[in-house]
């Protein structure tokens, strides 16, 4: 059993990393032709977008998507699907109205003002993410991550050559913003084409009664998991807007692109083997912990040995590497790079497991501390730079280690929920 497990997983596992990985390299190849499009201030402006957009997400369903893989009834599995896109519908509305009434009350609140010229591609990315986490978990719940790669590698491709098209034509920061928001959307038509007539045959057993069954039966997902990502969020968030308001955008722009590059490889694992696992462990059930803790084991151990030497040669050669590819005046993103590298390889081993682990045992109310956590540390170490006024480079550094020292008690987190269930 357990063989075939790991094969399956693995199976999966290669499926999602090829699409991925494939719109990731092309991504990367495009990386240095876009950032001669763009300036490194453009960057800045985008993260900042992306950051503002990143801590509304948790709001699309309510998280209520995480719950549609551990449905094993269609027609439970039917409403949870309708329940999401009724909440996606309202809070898509309320969003848009609110932005459109109080967009620069709203920037101010983020000190996010300087992208208050372009508040109206916010409830479009809002609704395109929310769709595309719903399918996206139908399709794992259905363990269909062929339709999931091929998404996910159109979506790359989109993104990008908007990206390119728009630089091209002299679009500046707003080229970048409609490429973010493309890659968002890209590929739900595939999504629908695949599932649209099975939806429909299930649509009937859709009723208000059901939906209200699984609203309450996994009410700790919005209760717990909405904070918890709100935090993750921020915390993820919080440096890029001190970055801007402290450093300015061109330093923002440094560290985004540091940020972005790296998290690259980072993105490819994580989401493919967070999904596959997830998939996998689901379909396993929590009676079959003992199978699940060994799996974990495994996949937490092969994850740190694969993690190793990609992160020492940023390490090692991060500013080189970067004023080679992107141009000299990206060569700070290479310093930033080195250090951030450190609490990557402990992210890089948690969070494809996390998810699946705490969702499958119900562990909400375990991540919004672990969430809590992270964003003090995260805080703290921004309050601390502040207050002594430590240099970019230094900030940065502090950033890491903090993270660093939270990822780690993470870990030990997850290791004492599988020692529990063996």
């Amino acid at each position: 059993m357990k063989s075939d497990s790991d094969k399956t997983l693995f199976k999966n596992i290669l499926k999602l990393i090829s699409s991925e990985g494939i719109g990731r390299v092309v991504g990367f190849m495009a990386a240095p032709l876009i950032t001669r499009l763009y300036t490194p201030s453009d960057f800045g402006l985008l993260a900042v977008f992306a950051s503002v957009c990143a801590l509304l997400y948790p709001f699309c369903t309510l998280r209520y998507n995480v719950t549609i893989p551990l449905h094993t009834n269609d027609r439970i599995c039917i409403n949870a699907v309708a329940a999401c896109f009724l909440i996606l519908a309202i809070n898509t509305i309320i969003v848009g109205v609110a932005f459109l009434l109080f967009h620069c009350q709203i920037l101010m609140l983020f000190s996010s003002e300087a992208i208050d010229a372009y508040w109206y591609f916010i409830p479009l990315a809002f609704f395109f993410y929310g769709t595309r986490e719903i399918l996206s978990y139908y399709c794992t719940r259905c363990r269909d991550f062929s339709t999931i790669a091929k998404v996910t590698f159109f979506q790359k491709i989109v993104g990008v050559a908007t990206k390119i098209g728009l630089g091209l034509l002299r679009f500046n920061v707003i080229g970048l913003l409609i490429g973010n928001v493309m890659a968002d959307s890209g590929g739900l038509s595939l999504y629908l084409r695949t599932y649209l007539k099975k939806l429909k045959g299930l649509i009937g057993n859709v009723s208000w009664r059901k939906i209200a069954f699984v609203l309450k039966r996994y009410i700790d997902f919005p209760l717990y998991r909405v904070p918890s990502q709100i935090l993750l969020t921020a915390a993820g968030s919080l440096p890029i807007l001190y970055f801007a308001w402290h450093f300015g955008s061109g330093t923002t722009g440094q560290i985004s692109l540091a940020i972005t590059m790296l998290t690259i490889p980072v993105n490819i694992v994580c989401t493919s083997v967070g999904k596959a696992f997830y998939g996998e462990i689901a379909s396993m059930g929590r009676r079959n912990s003992g199978e699940i803790s060994a799996l974990t084991l495994r996949i937490m151990w092969r994850l740190l040995v694969v993690s190793i030497v990609p992160f020492a040669l940023i390490v090692c050669f991060g500013p080189w590497i970067f004023e080679t590819l992107f141009g000299g005046e990206w060569s700070d993103a290479g310093t930033f790079a080195r250090y951030l590298c450190f609490y990557l390889i402990f992210r890089f081993v948690y969070s494809p497991v996390s998810d699946g682990i705490f969702n499958v045992f119900e562990r909400q109310k375990l991540v919004l501390w672990l969430e809590v956590s992270r964003i003090s540390v995260v805080v703290l170490s921004l309050l601390i730079s502040y207050s002594y006024r430590f240099s970019v480079t230094d900030t940065v550094i502090i950033y890491s280690i903090a993270l660093t020292i939270q990822y780690i008690l993470s870990i030990i987190f997850v290791f004492h929920i599988l020692r529990d269930k063996l």
